[in-house]
């Protein structure tokens, strides 16, 4: 009788979690994510119609850029579609979407970064103190700030840059701003708790 409970409370178990996931994914159920794990082409076009939209929205919030946005959601599902034998159906393949766009994001932010700074030192003839390893890693912490801070509200981002990269008072941004200096103390703080989030 032990055996019975404990298989009916494990199959009660199974049946909230797949319950739950199919509520989470809407009309993406259990049975179209195993089969887009098994190469269906139909599952994979229900999925990428159901989850485009969310997805470009999401990323045109970071990246401020329709035209970006738009190509690295492409990125985002032809992922999914190279991974989807490795797909768990019983889990949010939602998360997973998201999880994929926001590493392209990151790594986006990688690949302008050093192309900048590679720009700046060709130009001032110091190329070749460029290394390796300066070209393929990028500090994880400084990119999520500015995906942190290019996600900010205009006025606050604002506040933040002329704060941090111009090094103003907090009177004198009130007073370019034509706003109180508790208003932009109260902009700042909000910017770095963002932050403070953002790497944790």
């Amino acid at each position: 009788m032990n055996k019975d409970l404990t298989r009916n409370a494990s199959d009660n178990k199974d049946r909230e979690s797949t319950e739950r996931t199919s509520r989470e994914n809407g009309p993406v159920t259990v049975e179209l994510l195993e089969a887009l794990r098994d190469g269906d082409h139909e599952a994979y076009k229900t999925v990428y119609l159901h989850y485009r939209g969310p997805i470009e929205n999401f990323l045109y919030k970071l990246l401020r850029s329709r035209e970006e946005a738009e190509e690295i959601a492409q990125h985002v599902f032809m992922t999914l579609w190279e991974r989807r034998a490795e797909l768990d159906p019983s889990k949010n393949i939602r998360t997973l979407l998201y999880t994929i766009a926001r590493n392209a994001v990151v790594n986006l932010f990688k690949r302008q970064r050093v192309f900048e700074k590679y720009q700046k030192m060709q130009d001032s003839g110091e190329q070749d103190l460029l290394t390796g390893e300066d070209l393929l890693i990028a500090q994880e912490k400084e990119l999520l700030i500015e995906l942190a801070v290019k996600n900010m509200p205009p006025m606050r981002r604002k506040i933040f840059e002329m704060s941090r990269q111009q090094n103003l008072s907090h009177e004198e941004i009130a007073q370019h701003l034509d706003t109180s200096k508790h208003n932009v103390a109260n902009h700042l703080s909000q910017a770095l708790k963002k932050i403070k989030r953002t790497l944790k």
